[in-house]
């Protein structure tokens, strides 16, 4: 597992099942105003590669090797490396889709009754 940096950034994280339970409700329910230029934070925990790693090993029961990456030189290829991207933004603090009280807000909104599944749980099925 590679970790950009300290590994301690969150990020939001959601199975893509609950998401794509999330998305169908909210098109089949939600009045077409509503969806207009709306920004939807969507998001089941939120966890740092840290804790998404120790999770991991535990339901493993084994150690997982754990690559630190420099940050810095991993920023260096952002715009041009999709990888590079992806481990700046979670490095960052950038891969969370709002506040939480934004996530809140919208699954109230949207979907009052959704029960996503939490992401330990989601580590343990793919773990099997």
């Amino acid at each position: 597992m590679n970790v950009v940096g300290e590994g301690d950034a969150k990020l939001g994280l959601v199975s893509q099942a609950d998401f794509s339970r999330f998305v169908s409700h909210v098109l089949v329910t939600a009045p077409s105003s509503s969806l207009a230029w709306a920004q939807i934070s969507v998001e089941s925990d939120r966890m740092s590669p840290k804790e998404i790693a120790a999770i991991a090993e535990k339901k493993l029961e084994k150690k997982l090797e754990i690559k630190v990456v420099d940050y810095e030189e991993t920023k260096k290829n952002y715009a041009s490396n999709p990888m590079a991207h992806i481990l700046t933004r979670i490095g960052d603090g950038r891969c969370i889709s709002g506040t939480e009280a934004d996530v809140r807000e919208a699954v109230d909104q949207f979907y009052p009754n959704w029960n996503p599944t939490p992401y330990e749980a989601v580590i343990a099925s793919a773990a099997k």
